[in-house]
């Protein structure tokens, strides 16, 4: 086989083979019954917004396409972005954030993480709501790209059964 013909091969392959997504798409969501949760957002003032996953989905709707430490196998996740969140809070423009799970678990995202990667807070898996099992309801989603290569994101920040944001 020549180095033409198999360079048209790989070409016909790329474009035949579907890309793993690692920007988040604006999606319109059907209205469904989402899992009984609760995000608390302590904004920069003090006061507190809550928001269950369907208020959630009244921000404008994202889906990313994209593996976790934990799905080897690409999924669609859909939620909304954290910068959208924050910015409804009033927590845009401080420094860091702290993030809390049902369990306690807690983790630090810094500014420059949100401004420079799409952070996406799922509610839903694969068209599905976000089972605790599959570490939802309300999940913290970067795509693979971003978080292997961003230098900014980590495993910590993939905050799963998220319950509070508060300004660090």
């Amino acid at each position: 086989m020549s180095i033409k013909a198999l360079l048209h091969l790989i070409f016909a392959f790329l474009i035949a083979t579907p890309a793993l997504a690692q920007t988040p798409e604006p999606v319109t969501l059907e209205p469904m019954d989402l899992l009984d949760a609760e995000l608390i957002v302590i904004g920069a003032d003090g006061t507190e917004k809550r928001y269950t996953p369907e208020q959630l989905e009244t921000l404008t709707t994202y889906r990313l396409r994209t593996t976790t430490p934990w799905r080897p196998e690409p999924a669609d996740f859909d939620g909304v972005l954290l910068s959208d969140i924050l910015k409804e809070s009033g927590l845009h423009d401080v420094a860091a954030i702290r993030v809390t799970a049902e369990n306690d678990f807690g983790s630090t995202l810094q500014r420059a993480l949100w401004e420079n990667v799409p952070v996406l807070v799922a509610t839903r898996v694969n068209g599905q709501p976000h089972s605790r099992r599959e570490r939802g309801p309300i999940q913290f989603v970067i795509g693979a790209d971003d978080y292997t290569s961003s230098g900014l994101a980590t495993e910590a920040h993939l905050v799963w059964m998220a319950a509070r944001i508060e300004a660090e």
